[in-house]
Parts: structure tokens; sequence; C-alpha cells
């Protein structure tokens, strides 16, 4: 009798232990896709005299189908953009000024539940039309004022992407916000992300 209950404490202790080393060990992320697109209805541009309100497409590419848990490491690039049009002001992306840097920030959530993998943007470049009086300034993100990039998972799925980031523009300082609509693989597959 004491011999099966002690079986059964090393047994259950040894897949307690498996489990906790199993999620704890997962050093890397592993993505479905090597190419994304995320288009927004809405991208705000915050400051100055007024709120910049465009609609915005982005394409990128992921380095790897794999990536480490690694703050700052480049994961991609932002590889072109469009702004469709705008409802207040206006937008014009510097595509001269492309690729734009996509480094791995951290991620959110308990392991292995992930619910968002957090980015920031070097290089996003911007001229900014504020809605009141027409002027126009020049916005670029930097290492020192990155614009972020925020991919939201439900059940493993990106969901959605956010944008943020408070960035200069001429002589004030502007706040960039949005949720995309969508965001999915060429060719309009959903793109995965588990951990290994």
């Amino acid at each position: 009798m004491k011999l099966s209950k002690l079986l059964l404490a090393v047994v259950g202790a040894t897949v307690l232990l498996g489990a906790l080393v199993g999620s704890a060990s997962a050093g890397r992320f592993s993505n479905s896709a090597r190419s994304l697109n995320a288009t927004w209805t809405t991208m705000n541009f915050a400051g100055g005299f007024g709120t910049v309100e465009c609609e915005v497409v982005l394409e990128g590419t992921l380095h790897n189908a794999s990536m480490t848990k690694t703050p700052n490491t480049l994961m991609g690039y932002i590889t072109a953009g469009n702004v469709s049009r705008c409802r207040r002001g206006g937008a014009t992306i510097l595509r001269e000024t492309l690729p734009w840097h996509v480094q791995y920030e951290s991620f959110s959530g308990t392991l292995p539940n992930i619910t968002a993998i957090n980015t920031r943007v070097i290089g996003a470049s911007w001229r900014i039309r504020e809605p009141t009086f027409g002027v126009t300034c020049l916005a670029r993100s930097t290492t020192t004022e990155p614009s972020t990039g925020g991919y939201t998972l439900t059940n493993g799925v990106i969901t959605s992407t956010t944008v943020g980031g408070t960035i200069r523009c001429g002589s004030f300082t502007g706040t960039l916000s949005g949720s995309s609509s969508r965001t999915e693989e060429a060719g309009g597959r959903p793109i995965t992300v588990t951990l290994i």
C-alpha cells in the first residue's frame, strides 16, 4: 500500500515538473507566415492642432519561421505601406525610407497562454498634415522615440495589430494610435503563433 502511494506521488510530481519545465523553457516563438498585411480603417496621429485620422495598409516580412524571445531582436521589416484616404488632415508614408525595422520587445500574458507580442518599429517615416490649418511636418520613429506594434493573439491566432508611440513631428510631439481591422498573411490566411 505504501509503495503504491509513493509511486503515485512520484508519478504526479514528475508530470507536474514536466509541465512546468515545458512551459518555462519555451524560449522561442514559431509563426505560420513569412509575410503579413495589416489594414487600419482608422490610424490616428494626435498632436499640434488636432488629430489626423487615416486609413492605412502596411505590409511586412518576417525573417524566420521562429524567433527568440530576446528584446530588441530584429524580427522583420515593414516593406510597403499606403495611406488610402484620410477623414481628417492628411498623411503620406515616405516610401524612400522603407524598409522599417521591426524589433521584438516583449510578450503579454502568462506562459504558455500569450495574449500579445509587442514590438518596436524603427525608421517609420510619415509626412503629416494637421486638420486645422493644414500645417505639415515630418515624423520619424527612432530608437529613442519608437513607434510600437502589438499583435493581439486569440487562441494562438493574430486577430489584430495595434500601433502606438509618441513621436516628434516638427516643433510638436504627436501620439500614434489605432487598432487594425485585419491582420493576415499574404493570400488572406490567418497567422498563428506557438511556443517552441
